[in-house]
């Protein structure tokens, strides 16, 4: 269960955060969502996949980090081995919440919140959210500004898979893991290739001008790193056999 808070430097004055990688801390997970403005820094690193939401039927993307569940192939220990984090598996245990006001004229005020029941939250040599003086510490700064990130991120993922869907480019994938034991991993979206080649001149600048063209090959380029992760895997099983 999570136990969140808006963060007050009176009362969270000595409060410490870990944020070293690590299972124990909740980075042993097969995926991490991710935005579109993330996608070039992402590409040369994971494979980059849809998903849709269940309950509302929105797509979303998602940075491939494992092949089975609660499996993060990027984690060593207490190392995280990529050049780049994904915004999502930064950003735990705090979390950005909305305060609508009274006056709908005003814009809704954004708190940040932070989970006391995290294990992140629960190591006392973790690093201090509040300096003594009460103003915010570097962590906090830099969550601040990974988490304005990710809100603005949800609003251009959704118009980024509006412009998707309006040219049909998002398909189903199904991705067989040639394994002793083969996996196939079943549930995903990608960009329809075909599709996205018989787009004619006008729908090519459509989907330019909604911002989602270079996001779009990126996903493509991305699907690169598919040889990567099945190597990491492999290693992970050959590893496991030795000892």
């Amino acid at each position: 269960m999570s136990n969140f808070e808006v963060l007050d430097p009176k009362q969270h004055q000595t409060l410490r955060v870990n944020t070293q990688p690590g299972a124990a801390f909740g980075d042993d997970v097969m995926s991490a969502m991710v935005f579109p403005f993330e996608f070039r820094t992402l590409q040369a690193e994971y494979p980059i996949l849809f998903r849709k939401d269940g309950q509302t039927g929105q797509f979303y993307a998602l940075a491939l980090l494992g092949l089975e569940p609660k499996e993060n192939l990027y984690l060593d220990g207490a190392q995280w081995i990529a050049r780049y984090l994904p915004l999502s598996a930064r950003r735990a245990p705090f979390l950005i919440t909305e305060r609508k006001s009274l006056d709908d004229q005003k814009p809704a005020e954004l708190l940040v919140s932070i989970d006391l029941d995290h294990p992140r939250t629960q190591h006392p040599d973790g690093e201090l959210v509040f300096n003594e003086d009460g103003s915010n510490s570097a962590l906090l700064d830099s969550t601040i500004e990974c988490l304005g990130d990710i809100h603005a991120g949800h609003e251009q993922t959704r118009h980024y898979f509006d412009a998707l869907s309006a040219l049909s480019l998002i398909t189903p994938m199904s991705l067989e893991v040639p394994l002793e034991e083969p996996l196939e991993l079943t549930g995903f979206y990608g960009i329809d290739e075909d599709q996205l080649a018989a787009l004619s001149d006008a729908d090519l600048k459509q989907l330019q001008t909604a911002g989602g063209l270079e996001p779009t090959y990126m996903v493509l380029a991305s699907l690169s790193q598919l040889s990567g992760l099945i190597q990491k895997k492999q290693h992970r099983i050959l590893k496991a056999l030795d000892h």
